[in-house]
């Protein structure tokens, strides 16, 4: 795999995974984070014959990682208000916006 190969196939899975944590589907994250992981391995294996296009590829794919950063706390701090507030007795329905 090239790294240009490498970076478009970890793009394609990062879009994924964001429309996935806008979804709140945590059954999608989890497949992709195994996807990722997977992808990760084959690029450290075959690294060692273009070190420099892997680590450019990589800095690419920073702003793109960071944003989805963001989206999995964001994800996170919302579940757990939803649990907090389902745990407090006296409450009605939840009821939520995105």
């Amino acid at each position: 795999m090239l790294a240009a190969e490498f970076l478009s196939a970890m793009r394609g899975l990062l879009d994924r995974e964001r429309d996935a944590l806008r979804k709140l589907d945590a059954s999608s994250v989890a497949e992709l984070a195994g996807q990722k992981e997977a992808l990760l391995s084959k690029a450290r294996e075959e690294a060692s014959q273009d070190r420099a296009g892997y680590a450019a590829a990589l800095t690419e794919l920073k702003g793109d990682l960071r944003r989805n950063l963001v989206l999995l706390a964001h994800a996170r701090d919302f579940v757990r208000q939803a649990i907090d507030l389902c745990e407090t007795p006296g409450r009605g329905r939840l009821s939520a916006k995105l």
